[in-house]
């Protein structure tokens, strides 16, 4: 009987139950804090990794393309993140690897981390271990980009048109397969030529290196803003209604200012421009007729939906950008709100110096003469929507930054290259 009473009393089931579950619930709650631990550090290390391949990979286009500067770079980044967020008196083992031929650094960390309950969990120690990749891509003095991002022949050379832009490379961010076009007799020579969507090259034609595929690269200069002097009242001409300047038959030197209207000048006039902005509002920028355009240190802004350019072909042609302010290196810039696809054209067949950076972010840029473009000048780089070469023009993209007190703009010379982490 007592036996009996034993064998069905109740009384003491939960506390024997609990007594067998606690080394289970125990463990549980020392296993989800020992994970949230790890997983907190873990996501440390992979922003240190992070930040030192990006580090690393940047000081590439700083500093050349060496091994040590990579690596050197990315374990001082490392380190210095390290001080500042190692627990327990543990120590990380980084290791830094520069893989020269694609631009690219690695930096791998591993790191030791103590267990609060490692006799319980049977794991006194764990080992974390993260590794991060960054590519320098485009890192490369650029010459040309364009930025259209889907449009067939986004970079055209068609008919005898010659491009020449040794030590620096080309460029086409269009996704399309032709979005590099090099048509009838076309003649192409860069230090590097590539193209996001892909390449046709007809009979004939002449491009050396073989273009590449690429990835897409953002613009360059997509963080410059419009010069102050966009925002000013009409130094001369009139906006409404629309009435250009003129400079007609005389020798006429002109002050920086806004052209409401435009500017032309026209029957063999001769325009010397003092330094400074010229910004170009409700009217193009004509020179034809024989008529001649000169100025050292100008910047020329085409505000608005009309504002165009056309240097046509009796006309002569000598300018270069400014050297501080607004536009430091840019001699032009389009408004980014203008509508895309407007023909800038330089068919000028004295058009020997253009130094600086022509900037037409929403404009297509149509060279058409019949004698070398842009060949007398230090540097020139082109940064447009579209880019078209037609009937015989040679443009030719000099790299000489060293003879001219005119600054290359960030991102599109020796400085250039966008830095990414790639896994």
């Amino acid at each position: 009987m007592i036996l009996m009473e034993f064998w069905r009393d109740e009384r003491g089931g939960i506390a024997l139950f609990f007594g067998l579950a606690l080394p289970a619930l125990v463990g549980a709650g020392a296993f989800a804090v020992e994970h949230t631990r790890i997983m907190h550090r873990t996501v440390q290390l992979q922003g240190i990794a992070d930040a030192a391949a990006l580090a690393g990979a940047q000081e590439l286009a700083i500093s050349g393309a060496t091994v040590s500067v990579g690596n050197q770079t990315a374990l001082r980044t490392a380190g210095a993140n390290l001080s500042v967020t190692q627990q327990n008196g543990e120590s990380a083992r980084v290791d830094a690897k520069t893989d020269v031929e694609h631009s690219e650094v690695t930096v791998s960390i591993a790191e030791p981390m103590k267990s609060y309950f490692g006799q319980l969990l049977t794991a006194p120690t764990y080992q974390i271990a993260v590794k991060s990749t960054a590519r320098l891509m485009g890192a490369r003095k650029l010459c040309v980009m364009t930025l259209d991002p889907s449009a067939k022949s986004a970079t055209k050379l068609d008919k005898n048109a010659r491009l020449t832009a040794e030590g620096c490379s080309v460029q086409s961010n269009s996704n399309n397969n032709k979005g590099l076009s090099a048509l009838q007799n076309a003649f192409l020579k860069a230090d590097r030529i590539c193209s996001v969507g892909g390449y046709e090259g007809k009979k004939g034609s002449n491009v050396s290196p073989e273009p590449i595929a690429c990835p897409f690269m953002k613009d360059p200069l997509e963080s410059r803003q419009a010069p102050s002097a966009a925002g000013g009242g009409c130094s001369k001409g009139m906006l409404s209604p629309a009435k250009p300047y003129i400079v007609t038959a005389r020798a006429e030197t002109l002050s920086p200012g806004v052209y409401c209207g435009g500017l032309t000048i026209t029957d063999g006039a001769s325009a010397s421009l003092l330094s400074g902005v010229y910004v170009f509002e409700g009217g193009p920028l004509i020179v034809d007729k024989g008529a001649s355009l000169s100025g050292d240190y100008v910047g020329f802004y085409f505000k608005g939906d009309k504002a165009t350019l056309t240097f046509a072909g009796d006309s002569t042609i000598s300018l270069s950008a400014p050297k501080s302010g607004d536009m430091a290196g840019l001699l032009m810039f389009e408004d980014r709100s203008a509508p895309a696809g407007r023909k800038f054209k330089v068919t000028s067949d004295n058009a020997r110096k253009l130094l600086g950076t022509i900037y037409l972010p929403q404009g297509s840029l149509l060279i058409d003469a019949n004698k070398p473009v842009a060949d007398q000048s230090a540097y020139t780089v082109v940064v447009s929507r579209t880019l078209e070469l037609d009937a015989g023009p040679n443009l030719v993209l000099n790299v000489n930054y060293g003879a001219t007190d005119v600054p290359v703009p960030k991102g599109v010379g020796p400085l250039s290259g966008q830095v990414s982490l790639t896994r």
